[in-house]
């Protein structure tokens, strides 16, 4: 049996980078590329629950002082057809 499995890509990072920028009060050059990758995982794990590639910020580290969410584009994602055994 195959299944899909998508990670985040550099333009899925890149996206993230900017939502962080323009959303996240401590703005887009606070996060190193290690922390970016750690929201790509909250992408990623939202995906294998079968959810939207969606990130998610807290209202206390919001601008807006609001849940701010994004979901990546699908150029942000890459998908990969595995075999899984059963």
């Amino acid at each position: 049996m195959k299944t899909k499995q998508y990670s985040v890509n550099e333009q899925g990072l890149n996206e993230i980078k900017e939502f962080l920028a323009s959303s996240h009060k401590k703005g887009g050059d606070h996060f190193t590329r290690e922390m970016l990758q750690a929201w790509a995982a909250d992408a990623e794990f939202q995906l294998a629950e079968g959810n939207p590639a969606m990130i998610e910020i807290r209202a206390f580290d919001a601008v807006s002082g609001h849940t701010e969410t994004y979901t990546l584009s699908d150029t942000g994602l890459d998908c990969e057809e595995i075999d899984i055994e059963e």
